[in-house]
């Protein structure tokens, strides 16, 4: 039987698993997508971004840009 593993990223704001595409090896990221939201966490027991639902709702949150 195939043991399926656990997301690599832990997200700083909800705590949530996730994998980042580029810390996975990939050429981008699902957040690539995403418009740019602000500076990344840098605490050393945090992935380096937000999953993909924290992200999405700190982008719906921001004040629109002129």
């Amino acid at each position: 039987m195939e043991q399926t593993k656990e997301p690599p990223n832990l997200c700083p704001a909800c705590g949530t698993r996730f994998t980042c595409g580029m810390t996975a090896g990939d050429t981008t990221c699902w957040c690539a997508s995403l418009p740019p939201l602000l500076a990344v966490p840098t605490a050393p027991t945090t992935a380096a971004c937000y999953c993909p639902a924290c992200l999405r709702r700190m982008l719906a949150a921001q004040p629109d840009q002129p």
